[in-house]
């Protein structure tokens, strides 16, 4: 797919500019703005504070957007079934989207739905950072801008053919306290990519600057085509031009494929390792696996566990994971190049804990998607007391397993492994959340979360009854 990623400042023309480039070539164009503007806009239509993340962050899981071109390829927002397009340009939408588009969890939501759309369309996005941040490898940036004067005079000159009437100095002051909003956010401000090329159209027509960016685009295409030096290579490439549809013939295949789990080096690392570890494993901490047929019960879903050290994730590779592992851990393991290297040939999946992290959940729903286990510690951190009680479930079992229509396999470790003393692992009976799959409010997954800990309870009652009888029959 060929993606024009064009940036700037508020008011430099872009959406305009970008419109009438994906016109003239043949693209689509995907108003990331107006993306924003209309979360913006479901955010207060429901009372909440745009700047207030927590509140934001449970009006996200009520959030159903989908995009639509009419038959002359205007681009429609609906939320919630909501057609909100015509709400989208009110002047008070442009700070309230400014101030929603600063916090972490929207530009990540939002990003992610424009990364699916570009790699399945020939498309042309505007924003603030589509080329440094959404669409780092994009075939085409340029950086738009012009003086804030310049752009007040454009958006005063806009309110005005609509019928409103707006004082210059205001507008001019709002324009430059945005640039200086999202140029000082923290996640992904505004600036230009080191590889865009920078476009002043203070001085330049909407013609003009249409013409220098066309010329552009065909210039580097014409370079790039004499460059690959081979018919296959300038087939990917793709000539510029109105017949680009054929583009989506060309990466069919590509689209066809199925979304498959990452599988480092195939996992023959996985298994070479497990065989060699195994024997010392069994030695140190002997482990008794108790109802181990539960596990054989699912092909693919969630397993959750307590977890109070390392050896709560090596004993089930030992034990039950024998082709291949799938288990989330914490980012910081990976830091180093040699331990990156490691974790991931052994299949486990990085997780940065506190923050929103879609590569790790399109990861995970990746393996579930393709029907395979999925291990998972909800607690979200170790138990260092080494005590029966465990922490307060976060929400990510309960949302995986919901998302991917999984059950949910619950094991148990009856205490802290010490070297050479025996333990059990308890595999509970498979949990299946179907009265949660419609779920759509926050107030859906914590009820399912909760349930989930309490049926880990009910595991820990009937371990610990296992454990007693043998030291009875003992």
């Amino acid at each position: 797919m060929i993606n024009i990623a064009i940036d700037g400042p508020a008011g430099a023309g872009k959406s305009t500019i970008a419109k009438a480039i994906a016109k003239k070539l043949g693209y689509i164009y995907l108003d990331t703005g107006a993306m924003y503007r209309a979360t913006a806009y479901f955010a207060i239509k429901n009372d909440v504070d745009v700047k207030d993340e927590k509140a934001v962050s449970l009006l996200l899981e009520q959030l159903d957007m989908d995009i639509k071109y009419n038959e002359i390829g205007e681009q429609h927002i609906f939320v919630c079934g909501e057609n909100v397009t015509s709400h989208l340009r009110e002047h008070y939408m442009s700070k309230a989207a400014s101030d929603i588009s600063a916090l972490p969890i929207v530009r990540y939501k939002m990003v992610d739905l424009q990364r699916e759309f570009a790699k399945t369309h020939n498309v042309v996005l505007d924003g603030r950072d589509i080329g440094t941040f959404v669409l780092p490898n994009a075939n085409f940036k340029f950086y738009m801008t012009a003086t804030s004067h310049e752009r007040a005079h454009r958006r005063y000159i806009e309110l005005e053919q609509k019928g409103e009437k707006m004082d210059f100095e205001i507008l001019k002051a709002d324009i430059e306290q945005r640039d200086y909003n999202d140029s000082h956010r923290e996640v992904a401000p505004l600036k230009q990519a080191d590889d865009a090329i920078y476009v002043d159209t203070t001085d330049m027509s909407i013609e003009k600057v249409i013409e220098f960016i066309d010329n552009r685009v065909k210039e580097k295409s014409m370079k790039e085509t004499t460059t690959q030096g081979n018919d296959e290579q300038n087939n990917s490439l793709i000539e510029i031009s109105k017949e680009s549809s054929k583009a989506v013939s060309i990466n069919e295949a590509e689209k066809k494929k199925p979304n498959k789990p990452r599988k480092p080096l195939t996992f023959r690392f996985y298994r070479f390792m497990r065989i060699l570890i195994a024997p010392w494993l069994r030695m140190l901490f002997p482990t008794k696996i108790v109802n181990k047929e539960n596990f054989d019960k699912i092909e693919g879903g969630v397993i959750i566990c307590n977890h109070y050290s390392v050896p709560d994730t090596l004993i089930p590779s030992i034990k039950l994971f024998k082709r291949e592992l799938h288990v989330m851990a914490k980012a910081e393991a990976f830091a180093s190049p040699i331990g990156n290297k490691f974790l991931r040939s052994i299949g486990a999946i990085p997780v940065h804990r506190g923050e929103p992290d879609l590569a790790a959940v399109r990861e995970v729903m990746a393996v579930l998607r393709a029907n395979k286990k999925f291990m998972i510690f909800p607690e979200g951190t170790r138990n260092r007391q080494g005590t029966e009680e465990m922490a307060k479930f976060k929400q990510g079992a309960a949302r995986f397993a919901i998302k991917s229509k999984k059950p949910i396999l619950p094991m148990m470790y009856y205490r802290n492994h010490k070297l050479f003393r025996r333990n059990y692992l308890y595999i509970g009976e498979p949990i299946y959340l179907d009265e949660f799959y419609n779920a759509k409010v926050p107030d859906d997954y914590k009820k399912a979360t909760e349930l989930i800990q309490s049926k880990m309870n009910e595991v820990r009652v009937l371990l610990d009854a296992h454990v007693d009888s043998l030291t009875i029959k003992k």
